[in-house]
């Protein structure tokens, strides 16, 4: 973020200021631990939680400007001492306030946006996207999951000066949430990784879910551009009725022709794959730090956005090399009983969960598998059988063992049961802590070198599973 003077925070928000008026602020948190120095504190006022107890400790660590929810206007507001060389707004609503100050942010900084969104892969397109795009331009991205209508406009807010590139998640849980962070973000560019059933409990059927995903393109300015997966059903089928300029990325075609292709995917070390990207008689080797047909993709994105963006396919590629993902997706530990462990515990989703079983069986090769399952989340009418797809995918590969955590995630070792997984190879359970005892067991009397995959939804916290599996120091 730029500099901004108080008064101009004041005005922005047609607030009145008490204190001083010409104090230089640059960022914003919500958090007053967070505050480094020179910041605005958006003090929300909350059931639980009220922000304004916090001001005065925000002031202490550094911040210049605070500014507060009045959480009853009825009621006459209580102005705190402010110190000499702090500020204080006053506003109806901190989420409104945060997101008009972003708006404005967004206008005077000139940099160039890029949207994503999708039912699956969004945070490492995101990941995949700054590697490429820093190959030429100074970049910034959302932090973790900070891709909904508060942490999208602090991630703008929170820009360096001379940001030239935003890359930007947007999450949503409903119709016309994407819209309304594209007023905020005002896209240049955008992406939409595909368009499952994640959500459906939300939105109720797939239409729904595929009109929330496409606001992103909808939103688009006249000159922008969309990239899309020419193997998602939906996003093709949305794109016939656009306007919008398209660019198609994708392996095999399956519903349009890609413009940006991965042909010749290979394994390459733990979990990196090779393959070759092609566009316009152009060609480059990717060396690509991520197992899957489905990371590949996520990687196509990107390098069509760079293409986009100017940015030539072997420079992309070596953006992509150097690649460092979010924490908690496709992580590789070593576990008990010299076990591999593959941590891809942030979300799961039947599409997710099929892909890390795909990767799990693959990497393995001939040794031993065992697939840890937690709940999936948010599947609406879609839950039993979309558990029972995984299920039926961990018995089509073969995998070794399997494990389920949670009650709906038991209808993934039937899905396995009805398709021919041997019932006495199947566990489960009903909390963490049964199945980590359960797994330790299993390790125990599996050959050296078995490969175990913990997945789940977010609210399951498999991650538990995963610090109870990994090897304990001078021990197996």
């Amino acid at each position: 973020m730029g500099i901004w003077q108080t008064r101009t925070v004041a005005r922005i928000l047609r607030a009145d200021l008490l204190g001083d008026p010409d104090l230089e602020v640059r960022g914003c948190v919500l958090d007053s631990r967070l505050v480094q120095g020179g910041e605005i504190f958006m003090a929300f006022s909350g059931q639980k939680v009220d922000g304004a107890a916090f001001i005065a400790s925000a002031w202490e660590r550094g911040a210049v400007l605070a500014v507060a929810e009045i959480s009853d206007p009825g009621k006459p507001v209580k102005i705190p001492a402010i110190p000499k060389g702090k500020a204080l707004i006053f506003v109806a609503s901190a989420a409104s306030a945060l997101q008009k100050l972003a708006q404005v942010r967004r206008r005077e900084s000139g940099a160039r946006v890029i949207g994503i969104t999708g039912s699956n892969g969004k945070t490492t397109t995101k990941d995949m996207l700054a590697a490429v795009l820093a190959r030429k331009y100074k970049v910034y991205q959302n932090i973790d999951n900070q891709n909904n209508e508060l942490g999208l406009p602090l991630t703008i807010l929170n820009a360096p000066a001379g940001t030239e590139m935003l890359v930007l998640e947007m999450g949503m849980r409903g119709l016309n949430e994407i819209e309304a962070l594209c007023k905020i973000a005002r896209p240049d560019t955008g992406v939409i990784t595909n368009i499952g059933i994640s959500h459906l409990e939300l939105l109720g059927t797939q239409d729904n879910i595929a009109r929330a995903k496409w606001e992103l393109i909808a939103n688009l300015p006249a000159a922008g551009r969309a990239i899309l997966n020419a193997e998602d059903y939906y996003s093709c089928q949305k794109a016939q009725n656009s306007c919008t300029p398209l660019l198609y990325y994708g392996l095999k075609g399956r519903y349009h022709r890609p413009d940006v292709k991965g042909s010749n995917l290979r394994q390459s070390g733990v979990l990196g794959t090779v393959f070759t990207v092609t566009y316009d008689g152009q060609s480059a080797e990717v060396e690509l730090p991520l197992p899957g047909e489905h990371n590949v993709l996520n990687a196509l994105a990107a390098l069509a956005v760079g293409i986009e963006w100017g940015i030539p396919l072997e420079v992309g590629a070596l953006g992509l090399a150097g690649l460092e993902i979010s924490q908690m997706r496709l992580e590789v530990l070593e576990g008990r009983y010299s076990s591999v462990l593959v941590s891809d515990v942030y979300n799961a989703n039947p599409l997710s969960m099929q892909a890390s079983l795909k990767i799990l069986k693959e990497r393995a090769g001939q040794k031993p598998t065992l697939a840890i399952l937690g709940e999936m989340y948010e599947l609406g009418s879609n839950s039993q059988s979309g558990h029972r797809e995984v299920g039926a995918t961990a018995a089509k590969l073969g995998i070794s063992r399997l494990i389920t955590v949670g009650q709906m995630a038991g209808d993934i070792a039937r899905g396995a049961q009805n398709a021919g997984f041997p019932d006495q190879s199947i566990e489960t359970c009903a909390s963490l802590e049964e199945a980590a005892g359960k797994a330790i067991k299993i390790l125990e009397g599996l050959e050296s070198g078995a490969w175990v995959l913990i997945k789940g939804s977010r609210g399951m916290k498999m991650e538990e599973i995963t610090a109870r599996l990994r090897k304990e120091e001078g021990k197996d």
